[in-house]
């Protein structure tokens, strides 16, 4: 009997589309009443008890038997398209159920599934909110996971709304590794805060191209500059500096400028924005570039728009957790390499290979502490098949180390025993070196606010620079029309005979464009020097096999 039951819960799992836990009473009592095709006619009301409880073991046991059974109760695909070793090992049977709760003042945190392995610990979280704030942008004081000791494991998180589960979805990621077989785990929010978009009016002219300051004096927010400058041709770069009351505002509050015509229609950005950098003095500083047709002919009202916090509820949410690595270890293997990567100053060695059914991990030793790699591009080659990486910028304890990560996925999943037996090559791409400029200098003279251009032969590579002062700043252009020019990264004056660096305001890698900015800088001439710059192979490729065909 148990046997047909669990057969029966296993096949509601696998064509569910939407899926709740079952309810045992209920099912018993429909077994039950279809006794006899269950073959449990025999069963007395002595019995009924054992029976009951034997059936409930049994749905226990399919329930550990698909582990991931909790999890596609919601659809993770959006949450963790980042994530695709997450997703791949998630479809693929990989996972510990969690199924944890806790409430406090209207509000459920819940942890659904966890995956240890030996690259990370990933948790699959939902968050229910008071019924009230539904849909609200949501963060919290702090989300926290922390070892037995209370002591915090560094992480990240992201998270969406599900209007149709009325939750919003998530995952937390650390990627220290546990170091015992079963750890014991805490996970925890502080203070859910329910945020919301404000948008105030400003009256800026769209045509002016100095400085315009508004006042906005509220919510912890004083003033607002906003600068345009001229951009790529039919382009227009603003720039905006947000000045706080309450400094701790500065790291919750997206801050940008909107802008709409006559009928009220969005002008959109032509290309990406930047929010929330330091400024040249440490402010909020954003970016956004327009159409200048766009933006200076049709745009017709502007608002300066900000996130605000619109409530919050106060509470702590905690899970005690108990993380289970053994799973995932089923399907690792590490593999300690010792390969030179390249012919560099600064020696380079490909050191270990981690792969697990999540992710796989390249780890680099170098002589120089915190040591920028040469290339742009990672690859991964498995079997004939290509998956893409990146820098862990997150780093490692160790300034002489840097890691390679490369996410599992669909199309490269595959048995861990078929795996380890794969050629491996790590391709780097896309070259980039970075030089020390030189002493000798840029003469800037007749500095004002009408632009001039000066063309240089810099170490071999012809540099256009544009300069022009604007409220008492003084901004440098810089470019080259030569492809294997990667950019000048930062400039300097001497003053004293110390060296007065710029602030980068705005760089374009791809097409090798820079502009810096001098603080409160009024000369008519400056001798400028060239603190560092790149230059680039776009076709130079890496090959180093990792491992090769048992």
């Amino acid at each position: 009997m148990l046997d047909s039951v669990e057969t029966k819960v296993k096949a509601h799992m696998n064509h569910a589309n939407h899926v709740n836990y079952p309810d045992f009473d209920q099912m018993f009592a429909s077994i039950q009443k279809d006794q006899l095709r269950m073959g449990i006619e025999g069963v007395d009301s002595r019995n009924r008890s054992k029976t009951k409880t034997a059936i409930v073991l049994g749905l226990s046991a399919a329930m550990l038997a698909t582990p991931v059974y909790a999890a596609f109760q919601y659809d993770w695909s959006s949450i963790l398209s980042s994530k695709s070793g997450i997703e791949s090992a998630l479809k693929a049977g990989y996972g510990q159920v969690i199924e944890q709760s806790v409430t406090n003042h209207g509000v459920t945190l819940t942890v659904h599934t966890a995956f240890t392995d030996e690259n990370r610990t990933v948790l699959l979280y939902t968050l229910k909110p008071e019924a009230h704030m539904n849909g609200q942008e949501v963060r919290y004081d702090e989300i926290v996971l922390k070892d037995a000791n209370g002591t915090p494991l560094g992480g990240r998180y992201y998270q969406e709304w599900n209007a149709e589960q009325g939750v919003y979805q998530g995952y937390y990621e650390t990627e220290q590794v546990m170091d015992k077989p079963q750890s014991q785990l805490q996970f925890s929010i502080t203070n859910v805060r329910y945020l919301q978009d404000v948008q105030q009016s400003i009256a800026l002219d769209p045509a002016d191209s100095g400085t315009q300051r508004f006042d906005i004096q509220k919510d912890g927010i004083l003033s607002v500059e906003v600068q345009s400058f001229k951009h790529a041709e039919g382009e227009t770069r603003i720039q905006s500096s947000v000045i706080f009351a309450q400094p701790e505002l500065k790291a919750q509050t997206w801050a940008r400028i909107m802008a709409y015509d006559k009928d009220q229609s969005l002008i959109k950005e032509t290309e990406s924005p930047g929010y929330g950098m330091d400024g040249p003095t440490g402010e909020y500083f954003s970016r956004q570039i327009f159409d200048e047709q766009k933006w200076q002919q049709q745009g017709n009202r502007f608002t300066f728009a900000y996130t605000h916090e619109q409530a919050r509820t106060e509470g702590t949410w905690s899970l005690d957790l108990s993380l289970s690595g053994q799973q995932m270890e089923t399907g690792a293997f590490k593999k300690v390499l010792n390969l030179p990567l390249l012919d560099h100053p600064s020696k380079v060695d490909i050191n270990e290979l981690v792969v697990t059914p999540t992710q796989i991990r390249v780890t680099l030793n170098h002589d120089e502490e915190y040591f920028r790699l040469p290339y742009r591009s990672y690859q991964l080659e498995v079997g004939g098949k290509i998956m893409d990486g990146y820098v862990n910028v997150e780093g490692t304890p160790d300034p002489h180390q840097t890691e390679l990560r490369f996410e599992q996925n669909d199309s490269i999943l595959m048995d861990m025993d078929e795996l380890v037996n794969k050629p491996m090559t790590l391709i780097a791409k896309e070259r980039v070196d970075e030089h020390a400029g030189s002493g000798v200098p840029i003469r800037l003279q007749n500095i004002s606010e009408q632009p001039r251009t000066v063309t240089t032969d810099y170490e071999g590579f012809p540099i256009k620079w544009t300069y022009y002062s604007k409220d008492g700043n003084l901004y440098v252009d810089s470019e080259s029309t030569d492809d294997t020019f990667g950019g000048i990264n930062q400039t300097y004056f001497l003053s004293g005979g110390d060296k007065q660096y710029s602030t980068p305001q705005f760089y374009n890698d791809a097409e090798n464009k820079h502009t810096d900015v001098f603080k409160n800088v009024h000369a008519a001439e400056l001798d400028l020097y060239v603190h560092n710059y790149t230059t680039r192979q776009k076709q130079d490729e890496l090959r180093i096999p990792l491992t090769t065909t048992k």
